[in-house]
């Protein structure tokens, strides 16, 4: 899709999802801490401490409210984690139409 063509984006066949076995979850992003850090509520309840990995810096722009998947930390795995993927407005709508998001998420939006 180039610049100012009128299509439509192409319809969502695949998302990712978190990994279970690499401690992986949802997340929906509460506020930006600066210094590419920020404050995510997390699937399982928890307020975590997120940091933005450095090939993710200029790549990935999060704003509160956006779900990503995190990675937590083997240290300190209750307070906080790596940003690992955030999910676009398609990606979004594909998810919440399938079911995929946690009730404890859903509500925050």
């Amino acid at each position: 899709m180039g610049r100012g063509s009128n299509e439509e984006p192409s319809p969502v066949t695949r998302v990712k999802m978190p990994y279970k076995p690499r401690d992986e979850m949802l997340a929906v992003v509460r506020e930006m801490s600066g210094g590419s850090r920020l404050k995510a509520l997390c699937e399982d309840g928890k307020t975590r401490m997120i940091r933005i990995r450095g090939r993710l810096k200029k790549k990935m722009w999060v704003r509160p409210l956006d779900y990503i998947i995190i990675r937590k930390w083997t240290v300190q795995a209750d307070r906080k984690a790596d940003l690992i993927y955030r999910y676009t407005k398609s990606e979004l709508n594909f998810l919440l139409r399938k079911g995929l998001i946690p009730e404890i998420l859903q509500g925050v939006r």
